[in-house]
């Protein structure tokens, strides 16, 4: 014990021994938190090492490691990330997985002035609705005139919920029973607007709820964006990112962040065909509900304590 504990620190145990025909004796040993410095010079750990990495980017690589593994991030993506590692030269476990991220996925924030209507698309529950209405706040508090159209006629209270938001930020609400009935809407604007248009939710396992929302993005010339809610299983999210990018989606607003302490879905949700990372909701209020999301930012939050909220009061302000 005291020659593993002075190997690997004090936290170490013993899993198992084994006697050999030979009468050798071998010990399999483990350390129960993270290997200290002396650890990561010791032969014995040596194999562990990804190639060529210093002392620095061998402690990124265990600190990014773990993070991923506490956020149930999928083993292969896993894998293609840490090892992007070794073309990375970083200070710090953030810059290393910022600069990761930022190689491999895509991260840009909507437009506030739109060129063409946004409408939004995903499964039940994803918070459609009340992300509509933060576009809309988000483009009201930048100076510009938005226009809210809703085709979720077939949800209780769906379209009641928005003409609520609609009306506390005077703003006009149109309600659209087929998809035919959009274009008219928006033709009839004498004026630029920012138009934000909600949908009724559609599983991306049922085919009707598919084709009737493949029909709305036909009629409308518009720029279909997925909202995805964080947290579930990261596989599902890459599911459902393959299925509705079929529609037409090339950009995500991840929804409920604040209420998420695992963000191994969102990483799926990128994984999949080559989204673009547009905004993350962070907060249930309307006003600043929507903040922009860029690569050193997800770093934050895959990294940092999850009981700590650093990353959530710097999104904010960055909201507003």
């Amino acid at each position: 014990m005291a020659e593993l504990r002075a190997t690997l620190g004090p936290g170490a145990i013993i899993l198992g021994t084994e006697c050999a025909r030979n009468g050798k004796i071998s010990i399999r040993a483990a350390a129960e938190h993270a290997p200290s410095e002396d650890v990561s010079s010791s032969p014995a750990l040596q194999n562990n090492r990804p190639h060529h990495a210093e002392e620095t980017q061998y402690d990124n690589y265990q600190t990014i490691e773990a993070a991923l593994n506490f956020h149930r991030v999928p083993q292969i993506i896993s894998r293609h990330l840490l090892n992007m590692l070794d073309s990375v030269n970083a200070n710090d476990a953030v810059q290393a997985l910022a600069a990761v991220l930022d190689m491999r996925y895509s991260f840009a924030p909507l437009p506030v002035q739109n060129t063409r209507p946004v409408l939004l698309i995903g499964p039940s529950g994803a918070g459609k609705t009340i992300t509509a209405a933060k576009l809309a706040a988000r483009s009201l508090l930048a100076g510009h005139n938005s226009l809210l159209i809703t085709t979720d006629l077939v949800r209780a209270g769906g379209a009641e919920q928005l003409a609520a938001y609609a009306a506390s930020m005077n703003t006009p609400l149109h309600r659209a029973a087929a998809a035919t009935e959009v274009p008219a809407i928006l033709e009839a604007q004498k004026e630029p607007v920012n138009c934000f248009i909600d949908t009724t939710g559609a599983s991306p396992y049922n085919l009707d709820d598919l084709n009737t929302l493949r029909k709305l993005v036909m009629a409308v010339d518009c720029d279909p964006v997925l909202v995805l809610p964080a947290g579930g299983d990261a596989m599902e999210a890459c599911e459902m990112v393959n299925i509705f990018s079929g529609l037409g989606a090339r950009g995500v607003i991840i929804s409920k962040l604040d209420a998420t302490r695992r963000f191994g879905s969102i990483l799926g949700a990128m994984e999949a065909a080559a989204m673009t990372m547009h905004q993350v909701s962070i907060t249930p209020y309307v006003a600043n509900g929507l903040a922009p999301l860029a690569s050193t930012g997800l770093a934050r939050l895959l990294l940092e304590d999850p009981m700590e909220n650093n990353s959530y009061s710097e999104m904010e302000q960055a909201a507003q």
